[in-house]
């Protein structure tokens, strides 16, 4: 079945996996690159943007809150998209904001992933600012050493050849059911899963998968 619905369990932010988000159609979503910035709301001629801010000084904006003075949280996804194309269109350029890429179905999305895009976010036509919005990433699975165990947060200290790769937490597990943070050890090689890794090194969303007991050196 050709759906979404298992992946937004709640108004906000949901999340896709690849291979689910490449199976889909897309029909009646809006597709943009997700930049890989610092969140920041500006404002210009009465309006109020949101974007990421880039280290080379860009920003580049994925929506809007204000529009020439008039609130439109509440408006669909479609009307904010026209006030942004009539705020572009008066934009001082000296400002150096730029519209994240856009594009349709699972050609853009491979396309962005492909030249090293952080991944993309989805929007229904019809959706508010900040509803119903579906991030589509690619994941990598990593194997890691645990250096620290936090039974009180149940989540794990990484390292990975060597590199403090932050903390994960452990819900349970992918695979074994009822898996808990008192079954697993300091020295344990175990199996995570990431959006990569962030500009410090630390692994980006991680989520526990399973202890490697086939690597664990006894």
């Amino acid at each position: 079945m050709n759906t979404l619905a298992i992946i937004i369990p709640r108004p906000g932010y949901g999340t896709c996996d690849l291979k689910t988000a490449l199976a889909f159609n897309w029909h009646g979503w809006h597709l943009s690159e997700k930049a890989d910035g610092v969140c920041v709301r500006r404002e210009f001629a009465d309006c109020s943007v949101w974007g990421d801010s880039m280290r080379d000084g860009r920003l580049m904006v994925w929506d809007i809150d204000r529009a020439f003075g008039q609130e439109v949280q509440r408006l669909p996804w479609t009307e904010r998209d026209h006030a942004l194309d009539e705020l572009f269109s008066r934009l001082n350029p000296k400002l150096n904001w730029h519209r994240c890429a856009t594009g349709a179905g699972a050609e853009f999305i491979e396309a962005v992933l492909a030249r090293g895009g952080e991944g993309i976010v989805a929007k229904p036509f019809a959706a508010h600012f900040g509803f119903d919005w579906v991030k589509i990433k690619r994941q990598e699975t990593r194997d890691c050493v645990v250096a620290e165990v936090h039974p009180f947060k149940h989540s794990v200290h990484l390292s990975e050849n060597g590199i403090d790769r932050g903390w994960c937490p452990v819900l349970g597990g992918d695979y074994f059911s009822g898996y808990t943070v008192n079954k697993i050890r300091v020295g344990d090689t175990v199996e995570i899963i990431c959006y990569g890794v962030t500009a410090k090194d630390k692994f980006r969303e991680a989520r526990f998968v399973r202890v490697r007991y086939d690597k664990n050196i006894l």
